[in-house]
């Protein structure tokens, strides 16, 4: 990717990580050193060598976003939350509880 292209690209990015990595392949372009780019902007040499590895194995667009992640698995299943959020939206009394008594708690907690 030549530097013409980063600038380009670094002119319409609008995500902060994405800038980032651009930013960073751009001054390594322009021949700092990974060791200066950490002291000049803070970030750790060990992440702006893995951005610029990126920009080599993934190309641009696909080193400028993270890889999607599997996050925690979630606690309740598919019929567990809509069996949640039926029991949410009831009232109180449908659940058994004093929907007055529930009322005023919540009253002078405010």
């Amino acid at each position: 990717m030549t530097e013409l292209h980063l600038r380009q690209r670094l002119a319409e990015e609008t995500d902060p990580k994405a800038i980032k990595r651009l930013v960073a392949a751009l001054e390594y372009k322009q021949g700092l050193s990974p060791a200066k780019i950490e002291k000049k902007y803070g970030w750790s040499e060990q992440t702006v060598y893995n951005w610029l590895n990126r920009f080599e194995e993934r190309g641009r667009p696909a080193a400028l976003r993270d890889k999607p992640r599997l996050g925690r698995k979630p606690w309740l299943d598919p019929t567990q939350r809509r069996q949640l959020f039926a029991a949410l939206n009831e009232p109180p009394s449908e659940a058994g509880y004093d929907a007055p008594a529930i009322d005023r708690g919540v009253r002078h907690r405010t």
